[in-house]
C-alpha cells in the first residue's frame, strides 16, 4: 500500500509538472502574474510515513518468569509501521509580492487516510519453551491541518516557494498483546489530537488572471501518543491482573504529495496608462480626435470617417505642423495580435488623412497595442473606448 500510495503521489506531481509545461508557451505570451491578493483552492494526493511504536509490561509480583520475559516483550513489541494512505482537501491563502520575491501565508485543512498495521511474533519466551507471545501495535490519522508561511521568486508565470510552520492531526494508536502460555490477553487504544510541524515546497503556475495550479510536497511530524493499560486476563475463564501494567508508545511522521488548483480574487488592474507630457510651455491645448473601432476590425466606419474629415480641417486650418496618429486596442486576444491591429488601424486613419489633404510625412503613425487603456480593464475585456486611434494635433 506504502508503495501504491508514493507511486500515485509521483504520478500526480510528475503529471501536474506536464501540464505546467505543456502550457508554458501560452503563459510567455502574457503579461507576468502579479501573485498579490486572497486565493482559495482544492488538492488531491497521496501519503506515506512510518511509525515507531513501542509495548512493554512490568509483571508483578516478579519472579523468574518476569524478568525474562519483561525484556523479550520489550524487544517484539518495538515495531515500526509503514503507513500509507491518500489525502484530500482545502486551502486559502495570502501572498504579498515585491519585485520578484513573493511572502505569503497558507492555511489547509485535509482529509488524511492515513494507516498502518506492524506484527511482532510469536515469540518464544525465554522461560518456557513452547509457549509464545504476539504484540499487534495499528497506527492511524484521519485529518490534517497546517498553518504556514510562504517565501516564493516568481519567474514569468510561475512561483517556485518553500515553506514551513504548524501542522495538527488526530493521531490513534492501538495495542495487542496475545500468548499461549496463559491464553493471556491485553489491549488498549490511545487518540489524541496533536500539535507538530510541516515543512516543504512546491511549484505554481498561473492559468490566466484568476487561476493557478500548483504541485507540492510537505513533510510532517506529529509528535507521539502514549498510554498504560491494566486490562491483562489470563486463563480460561479469564481472571484480570490489573497489577500487571503494560505501556503502549506510538509516533507518527507522514509525507504527502498532492495538486492543487486554486482560484485568485481581486488580481490587480493592469497600471493606468501615463499622461502625456504636456509641452513647454503650450501655446494651446492639444486637439485630439478620437477615431473608435469594431472589436477585431480595423474598418473606418461612417462615424470615424466624420472624426477624420475634422481632424483634418483642424490642421488644414492653422500653421503646418506635424501630427500624431496613434492605434490602441482593448486587453482581449494576444498582445503581439493586438500590437499589429493597432498598427493597421493607425495606417488606415493615416491613409483617410492623407487621401484629405494632410500630407504623409506630416504625420507620426504608430501602433501601441493593447497598452495606454482609455478604460483600465482586465486582460481579455473588450472594452469599446480602448479599440480607437488617436489623431492629436499640437
Amino acid at each position: 500500500m506504502k508503495k501504491f500510495a508514493l507511486a500515485i503521489a509521483a504520478a500526480l506531481i510528475a503529471a501536474a509538472f506536464i501540464a505546467a509545461a505543456a502550457i508554458a508557451p501560452a503563459l510567455a505570451q502574457t503579461p507576468p502574474t502579479n501573485w498579490t491578493g486572497l486565493y482559495l483552492g482544492g488538492n488531491i494526493g497521496g501519503a506515506w510515513g512510518s511509525s515507531n511504536t513501542q509495548t512493554s509490561t512490568v509483571f508483578s509480583p516478579t519472579g523468574y518468569f518476569a524478568t525474562t520475559s519483561v525484556p523479550a516483550i520489550a524487544t517484539t513489541g518495538a515495531l515500526k509501521v509503514n503507513t500509507s494512505g491518500f489525502t484530500g482537501g482545502g486551502q486559502a491563502g495570502y501572498n504579498w509580492q515585491s519585485g520578484n520575491f513573493v511572502f505569503g501565508a497558507e492555511a489547509d485543512i485535509e482529509a488524511l487516510n492515513l494507516s498502518g498495521t506492524a506484527t511482532g511474533g510469536p515469540t518464544t519466551y525465554p522461560c518456557c519453551p513452547g509457549t509464545t507471545f504476539t504484540v499487534t501495535n495499528h497506527v492511524s490519522a484521519d485529518w490534517m491541518a497546517t498553518l504556514r508561511p510562504r517565501l516564493g521568486y516568481a519567474a514569468g508565470n510561475w512561483l517556485f516557494y518553500g515553506t514551513g510552520g504548524l501542522a495538527l492531526t488526530s493521531l490513534k494508536g492501538s495495542f495487542n498483546f496475545t500468548d499461549t502460555f496463559a491464553t493471556a490477553a491485553e489491549s488498549a487504544a490511545v487518540s489524541g489530537t496533536k500539535l507538530g510541524w510541516a515543512a516543504g515546497g512546491g511549484v505554481e503556475a498561473a492559468l490566466g488572471p484568476s487561476w493557478s495550479i500548483k504541485a507540492e510536497y510537505i513533510h510532517a511530524d506529529f509528535g507521539s501518543v502514549s498510554t498504560t493499560s491494566t486490562s491483562l486476563t489470563a486463563f480460561t475463564p479469564p481472571i484480570p491482573f490489573p497489577t500487571n501494567i503494560f505501556s503502549h508508545r506510538a509516533t507518527l511522521t507522514a509525507d504527502i504529495g498532492r495538486i492543487g488548483l486554486n482560484y485568485h480574487f481581486g488580481a490587480p488592474p493592469p497600471p493606468p496608462p501615463m499622461p502625456m507630457a504636456a509641452p513647454m510651455p503650450p501655446p494651446a491645448a492639444p486637439k485630439v480626435f478620437i477615431v473608435f473601432f469594431d472589436w477585431d476590425r480595423d474598418t473606418i466606419t461612417a462615424e470615424g470617417n466624420a472624426i477624420i474629415q475634422q481632424a483634418a480641417d483642424a490642421y488644414k486650418s492653422g500653421a503646418p505642423v506635424q501630427i500624431q496618429v496613434t492605434g490602441y486596442t482593448d486587453r482581449s486576444g494576444s498582445a503581439g495580435y493586438n500590437q499589429r491591429l493597432s498598427e493597421r488601424r493607425a495606417n488606415n486613419v493615416a491613409r483617410a488623412l492623407a487621401a484629405l489633404g494632410v500630407p504623409r510625412e506630416q504625420m507620426m503613425v504608430s501602433g501601441r497595442g493593447e497598452n495606454d487603456n482609455r478604460v483600465p480593464t482586465a486582460d481579455g475585456v473588450r472594452e469599446p473606448q480602448n479599440r480607437r486611434v488617436e489623431i492629436v494635433t499640437p
